[in-house]
């Protein structure tokens, strides 16, 4: 499910965004380049509006910004690792290097739910979550993923 989504160019490492709404801007460029900066904005408002309820930033290194808008019309996602984002704010305190972002349209809650449970229940696994950090690319990315998938 999630390597159908993430395909190695919806995946950058790492990635250079060293803020949290800079990193939420690169993710966007990366899993919708060919949309307009109108649509592109929408999605990034839905994110900052979740943001705002409490931090996507889950702890072991994770984050999985996300948010539901009206402006598109099919899931959107990307994912990379990355170095030096201080004010993205962890409830344990560890610095994220994992990043997932998750859009998806406003009418597709249920698919919103799947996403995201997938992806904390995978990101569980601590040799997982080893495994991606140490990623040195998109493809060696992409595999960790699909190996987890398949298990």
């Amino acid at each position: 499910m999630l390597t159908a989504l993430l395909p190695p160019e919806r995946i950058r490492v790492p990635l250079g965004s060293h803020s949290r709404h800079a990193l939420f801007r690169e993710l966007l460029e990366l899993a919708m380049p060919d949309t307009d900066a109108a649509t592109r904005e929408a999605s990034f408002q839905s994110v900052l509006a979740r943001e705002g309820e409490a931090s996507t930033a889950i702890g072991d290194g994770l984050a999985v910004p996300h948010g539901r808008t009206d402006a598109i019309h099919e899931i959107w996602m990307a994912a990379g690792i990355v170095e030096g984002v201080e004010d993205y704010a962890a409830p344990d305190g560890v610095p994220v290097r994992a990043c997932f972002l998750v859009v998806t349209p406003e009418k597709d809650a249920g698919l919103h739910l799947k996403v995201l449970g997938r992806l904390a229940r995978l990101m569980r696994d601590d040799a997982l979550r080893t495994a991606l950090m140490g990623a040195s690319n998109a493809e060696a990315f992409c595999a960790v993923l699909a190996s987890a998938e398949t298990r």
